[in-house]
């Protein structure tokens, strides 16, 4: 990963909910760490919430394109191809343009394609991180070694833009047996790039991140923990869909019911009311910092989660610690994302998480099924 020295390096994620912000912290914290000079870039919810952690390092705002994301992600990709071709092109002159007036020795961009520095222009070193070489098809999700064979189609569009990179680096396990997401991040085509690939193993707000306070330990193990991620308006839908069966719910005064719903909006620049309507027994929290949120992941009973890979990572990482309760996860893919709907495919079958679909996902069902699974990725081996 990162070597010591001085160095001048910029940091800047795609803004597609908070992961590809969330897991740059460990890799922000080593290069402060090491004494380099850093700065920290983005745009919409990921940069907002970048600053947020990091107050004291400086922020470059960088330009503003964010996929809004519907029903089908193949669909809204198509949608938007103009808009993406032309992001590209504005990303590439604005990193050309900040590392020369910054004076940048490295540009580390989190899955933004065209966030690169020309070659050999005064030297600076553009890192391209990324968890699937290419994207999860849709249809073929459910077999994935003919998901893989299928996405070589796909694999030149990619490979050109890698290309473009002085290195690779994906934040799964190299061992592939181990790997969060195989069919996605040991990509067959990885092998013969022709730039250097690196696996830096699980990426976290956690890493290195202690126990969490004591607060909100009354329930003891029994509240209800909805973590809201991704691109709207799909966040939004799913949030009101949820609150209306979490009211609906409360209503019937359920004895083996959670103690308490709690839900992470991951909307780190809101301060708008949730609803107006009194809902019971509900706390909301816009973009809990790390000691609350891990307090409150510490006392649920239940994690109702989208599967985006940064959240796994998430989970998988703080499951390193030990002596912390042990997760129940129920998973719902965002509809038309195969990348998701891959990942709590695989999840369900291993008996670590629970799936169900986002049509059809129901609250009581979901908290009545709690500890059939149980998520030991990251639980340290004896």
């Amino acid at each position: 990963m990162i070597k010591v020295g001085k160095r001048r390096i910029l940091f800047v994620p795609l803004d597609w909910g908070l992961g590809h912000a969330t897991r740059l912290v460990p890799l922000i914290e080593e290069a402060v760490c090491c004494g380099d000079e850093v700065w920290i870039g983005g745009n919409g919810r990921s940069g907002s919430w970048l600053k947020a952690r990091f107050p004291d390092l400086p922020l470059e705002a960088a330009p503003e394109w964010t996929l809004r994301h519907r029903k089908h992600l193949a669909w809204d990709f198509l949608r938007n191809l103009f808009s993406f071709e032309r992001g590209l092109g504005a990303d590439r002159r604005w990193a050309n343009q900040t590392a020369e007036r910054l004076g940048l020795t490295h540009l580390v961009s989190d899955h933004r394609y065209g966030l690169k520095v020309d070659a050999g222009k005064d030297g600076v070193v553009s890192v391209l991180v990324l968890h699937q070489a290419v994207p999860a098809l849709p249809g073929i999700w459910r077999w994935p070694r003919w998901m893989e064979a299928a996405s070589w189609l796909l694999w030149p569009w990619f490979r050109r833009r890698m290309r473009d990179f002085d290195e690779v680096w994906i934040p799964d396990h190299a061992e592939k047996a181990r790997a969060l997401a195989p069919a996605l991040s040991h990509f067959g085509g990885l092998r013969n790039l022709g730039l250097p690939v690196r696996y830096l193993g699980w990426q976290s707000r956690w890493s290195g991140f202690g126990e969490g306070g004591d607060r909100l330990t009354e329930a003891n193990g029994e509240a209800l923990l909805v973590v809201l991620s991704g691109p709207e308006p799909a966040r939004s839908l799913w949030e009101a869909n949820l609150l209306q069966q979490w009211q609906d719910w409360a209503k019937q005064e359920d004895a083996d019911g959670p103690a308490a719903l709690w839900l992470v909006r991951g909307l780190p620049d809101s301060a708008a009311p949730l609803t107006p309507a009194r809902v019971p027994t509900f706390g909301y929290w816009n973009s809990p910092d790390d000691a609350t949120l891990a307090t409150l992941m510490a006392g649920a009973g239940l994690i109702i989660s989208r599967p985006g890979y940064s959240s796994l990572m998430d989970y998988a990482v703080w499951n390193q610690s030990q002596g912390r309760p042990a997760l129940h996860l129920c998973l719902v893919p965002a509809g038309g994302h195969s990348e998701q709907a891959y990942l709590a495919r695989k999840l369900d079958g291993e008996g670590q998480a629970q799936r169900q679909s986002e049509s059809s996902l129901n609250l009581r069902d979901a908290w009545a099924r709690r500890k059939q699974t149980k998520f030991t990725y990251g639980i340290p081996r004896p």
